[in-house]
Order: structure tokens, then C-alpha cells, then sequence
């Protein structure tokens, strides 16, 4: 596991490189849309809530993500797998503000999730780094999100840390989908992304146990009502991949730390399982 401190070193190493991008443009370029945001400043997470009149439980919301995830002793046997299902199918990157996400774009969809008896789709994923939820207090480099949906609109989110050490071959992957894209002098557009279930399989640790709570999006508008699944074992990533993975996410050569701070629990129960 690596220290907050060194997870900034990396970040800090991959603006010097970015300096010899001439020409790069950030996803956020490709689709800046609506109200501005980002992960600093006047318009960082401190302020989301005030910045638009639909985004207030940024600031008032009393069950927001991301939080620290302490495991407790596992309520019964339950393993990720149980939960959420990947399957073979192609995705879509696709720019937003302050980052990327990849669309499920196969007609017999992507996978799904259950959870209390209600059956979720496989809609999208998306990396953060440094990572969002804090692991005993500790900072991983990267967060892995898969976005799961309702066709009403209910949402349930699995969350997978990244911490550095050997690469992964699916991460390695994902970046290449988007990098021709986003640091090239003459981006290029996004091309589909085909994943199979067996390159999902070397990822997720569907064999592992998990930590459920009710939290929020973690970006404007921070609605809550989400339903989180954080894998308990923790996956790695070389930290070659994590400083491509932070190239990818520059805006106008800085570099952005894409998570949001940890925020208070305020009395609701984490739930842990394991197998």
C-alpha cells in the first residue's frame, strides 16, 4: 500500500511528462457542458453545492459517498460474484467534465447486479485516482466504479480499489481505449472497447467479500439514494498504468486528483460480508 504523500509524487511525475504534450486536450474539453466543476478551488467539492441550484446535497445531503470503509466481521458468506455479474460486451469511451467513462453499447447488455431482490443493468464504468473511499483510513492510488441501473432510475455502484504493484492486463487495456483520444497533438475519436467476461474475471475479485452501505454519487449532483458494493480485496495496477491513468485525466496540463474527500458517515451502518 502506498502513502498519500507518494500517490502525489506520482501524480506530480506525470505533469512533468505531460509538458512534452503539446496539443493535448482533456475529456472535460470534449464536453464541457452545463455547470463547470471540478476537484479544485473555487469550483472544487468544498463548493459543488453552490454552484447550481439542483446540486445542494453536496452540501446538505446526510448520506454522501465517498466514506471510510472500515470491515467489520463478515455478517454471513457472500462473495462479489453473488452480487454482480460481468459479460462479454464492448463499451464506448466517451469524454465528461473532469474525466471519461465507458457506455455499455452492446445490444444484449453488459452484465447486471442484484441486490434486496432488485435486479440492476450494467450501464457504465469509470476510474478515479487517487481512490475515493479510504480503506482503515489509507489512500489507494485508484478506484474502479461499475454503474449499475434500474430502468426507473435506481442505482447500485461496485467499487474495486487499486493499489500499486503488478499490472493489469484489462487496465492496460482500458487506458489504450482512451489514450490515442485524449494525449495525442491530433486526438483521435474513441473506438469501442470489447471486454470479455473472462478479462472482467482477472480484475474483479468476484470470489472476495464485500462492504455495502447507502451512500451518493460522488460527483455533482451527489444524489443519494445509491446503493454501494466496495469489493473488500484490493486489486493492483503497475504504477506505469497509474501514471498513464493520471495523463488521461489532465486538464490543461495539470494534473487532477479525481476523487472527492471523504465524507461523515453520520450513523449509517456499513455492512460487511465475506466468504
Amino acid at each position: 500500500m502506498v502513502s498519500v504523500g507518494r500517490v502525489r509524487q506520482l501524480l506530480a511525475a506525470t505533469a512533468v511528462a505531460a509538458v512534452a504534450l503539446t496539443g493535448a486536450i482533456a475529456p472535460a474539453t470534449a464536453a464541457a457542458q452545463g455547470t463547470q466543476w471540478t476537484y479544485y478551488g473555487k469550483t472544487g467539492p468544498k463548493f459543488w453545492g453552490s454552484l447550481d441550484p439542483d446540486w445542494s446535497k453536496c452540501s446538505t445531503g446526510r448520506q454522501q459517498t465517498p466514506i471510510n470503509i472500515v470491515p467489520s466481521r463478515s455478517r454471513s458468506a457472500r462473495s462479489l460474484g453473488s452480487v454482480a455479474q460481468q459479460r462479454t460486451a464492448s463499451f464506448l469511451p466517451k469524454g465528461v467534465q473532469n474525466g471519461f467513462k465507458y457506455d455499455c453499447v452492446s445490444t444484449k447488455g453488459c452484465g447486471s447486479a442484484t441486490w434486496a431482490r432488485v435486479k440492476y443493468d450494467f450501464v457504465q464504468f469509470h476510474l478515479h485516482i487517487a481512490a475515493e473511499h479510504t480503506l482503515n483510513g489509507a489512500v489507494m492510488p485508484a478506484e474502479l466504479h461499475l454503474v449499475h441501473a434500474t430502468k426507473s432510475g435506481a442505482l447500485l455502484v461496485v467499487g474495486v480499489l487499486i493499489d500499486v504493484g503488478e499490472p493489469s492486463a484489462l487496465i492496460a487495456k482500458m487506458l489504450a481505449g482512451v489514450e490515442k483520444a485524449v494525449t495525442r497533438a491530433n486526438p483521435r475519436p474513441f473506438s469501442r472497447l470489447p471486454i470479455s467476461k473472462r478479462e472482467w474475471a482477472s480484475l474483479l475479485p468476484s470470489r472476495r467479500g464485500f462492504c455495502n452501505y447507502r451512500g451518493s454519487l460522488t460527483t455533482p449532483p451527489c444524489s443519494e439514494g445509491v446503493t454501494w458494493i466496495v469489493s473488500r480485496q484490493v486489486v493492483t495496477a503497475s504504477e506505469r498504468q497509474l501514471a498513464r491513468l493520471a495523463r488521461a485525466l489532465l486538464d490543461s496540463g495539470a494534473v487532477v486528483m479525481t476523487e472527492r474527500p471523504v465524507q461523515p458517515l453520520n450513523g449509517r451502518q456499513v455492512v460487511c460480508y465475506g466468504v
